[in-house]
């Protein structure tokens, strides 16, 4: 008989969703029958492993973040019997962490799939993000921590958020996935920003004022463009030269009467 781990419920709350060791599917209707079956009071028997553990613990420690090996050290026994149990669970990990890659958020230049901002983030920092690793785990308020986690160089990083299927929301959990959601608002904001406008030199006439009273500021340039005083020397006002009068000439041309008389009227 093959063996089901019970995944969720859809979206409608209509079917129970399971999920078998290869990852596939299974949707069972809720019926009256099964109403009837959950809310009895019989409680089945649980089997153990030779190991001492239940199928049913494995696969919760599992489905909250822990490794077979440190379930298998723990218990005492061979890697290999836990992961037995470890398979359907791991791949709910995995489908949850694939649905968490590919909800929107919000961002100032618009909405973007979280995968797209990581990759795309990661790979303007130099990380090959071929080495990304997605992951999940259940949280006890039955939401999720996704994880995404890479290499780089010799060392590596990881960046988490919070997950509610549900409500379809992902918020940054740590440093790193707060930077992947900053970064792409800053350098969007870098991309816009303009330079400050610088002022403009006006030149202004130099009066011959008191020394001690200051200049009134300048007209306004325009928009964009302040102004800044200079003072430039002009010319002040000097005292005015007065011409010197024309010299009426002297006329010493013969008149009339010279010509008809010989003569001045003004001889002697």
């Amino acid at each position: 008989m093959k063996e089901l781990i019970f995944v969720g419920r859809s979206e409608d709350n209509l079917e129970l969703i399971f999920m078998d060791e290869d990852g596939g599917e299974f949707a069972v209707a809720v019926d009256d029958h099964i109403r009837r079956s959950i809310n009895t009071n019989d409680t089945a028997t649980v089997t153990t492993t030779d190991s001492g553990i239940s199928p049913r613990d494995i696969q919760t420690r599992i489905r909250r973040g822990e490794t077979a090996e440190a379930i298998a050290s723990e218990a005492g026994v061979d890697a290999a019997r836990i992961e037995r149990y470890a398979g359907p669970v791991l791949a709910e990990r995995s489908y949850m962490a694939k649905r968490a890659s590919e909800t929107l958020v919000r961002r100032p230049h618009g909405e973007v799939l979280l995968g797209e901002l990581a990759t795309g983030q990661l790979a303007n920092r130099g990380v090959d993000t071929l080495t990304l690793v997605w992951d999940s785990y259940r949280r006890d308020d039955a939401r999720w921590t996704v994880t995404v986690s890479w290499a780089s160089g010799s060392g590596g990083g990881i960046a988490s958020w919070i997950y509610d299927p549900l409500a379809q929301s992902i918020v940054a959990l740590d440093d790193e996935a707060r930077w992947l959601f900053d970064e792409a608002a800053g350098a969007n904001a870098a991309a816009t920003k303009t330079e400050d406008p610088k002022p403009r030199l006006v030149g202004l006439p130099t009066v011959s004022e008191p020394a001690d009273e200051e200049l009134e500021p300048p007209a306004w340039a325009g928009p964009g463009h302040p102004t800044m005083p200079v003072p430039m020397p002009v010319a002040t006002n000097p005292t005015p030269v007065v011409a010197p009068a024309p010299v009426a000439a002297v006329d010493d041309s013969p008149s009339w009467d010279d010509i008809l008389f010989g003569h001045r009227p003004n001889d002697q």
